[in-house]
């Protein structure tokens, strides 16, 4: 129970009675999320209910948290667990803490993309090679446009057929960057 749940029909230091409502939610969200991260809840060493109910009504007892590995959970739960609540957060500001909506990482180039440009290099690097030039084409298309591909156009034996070729390009081309190296190295 939230500290205001314990004293509703009470007035707080302007004057203003004491309600339980959404504060008090949040209050119990800190809860849970602290039984959740350390086993146990913020007020589990005080055995008996007049205990419990004396440190959770007294503004000046510092709940303890342990360090956790992320910081920004350990911070929400703070921001859950403010005993006055007027200082807790309130709904709208929990939902943009960043333990909720972590950063987003700068952008990569999308997989696709990658292999894209890989596949234009093999083709380019297996020029004399028209088998794999044509293998690196179709291999393009079937990843830029996957939806064109239907099950009609191709039967699923001539996939796997295609990526054996394309298993067998790249052993090739392994094998001809290791004869490239050994050739640099002598």
């Amino acid at each position: 129970m939230s500290p205001e749940a314990f004293m509703c029909n009470e007035t707080d230091a302007n004057g203003n009675t004491i309600k339980c409502g959404r504060p008090s939610d949040i209050w119990s969200l800190g809860c849970i999320l602290y039984q959740m991260v350390y086993g146990r809840t913020p007020f589990s060493e005080f055995k008996t209910f007049w205990a419990k109910f004396k440190v959770i009504t007294n503004p000046n007892h510092a709940i303890a948290y342990e360090p956790l590995s992320n910081p920004w959970l350990l911070d929400l739960m703070k921001k859950c667990l403010a005993w006055d609540r007027n200082a807790r957060w309130r709904i709208p500001e929990l939902l943009q803490h960043p333990f909720l909506v972590p950063p987003v990482p700068p952008q990569l180039p999308a997989p696709v993309e990658q292999t894209c440009t890989l596949l234009q290099l093999i083709a380019k690097s297996c020029e004399n090679d028209s088998k794999a030039s044509t293998l690196c084409l179709q291999l393009q298309n079937l990843l830029v446009h996957p939806s064109q591909v239907s099950h009609e156009a191709l039967p699923v034996c001539q996939y796997q057929k295609l990526l054996g070729d394309v298993s067998a390009l790249c052993l090739q081309l392994q094998e001809q960057l290791g004869n490239s190296e050994r050739g640099t190295k002598m």
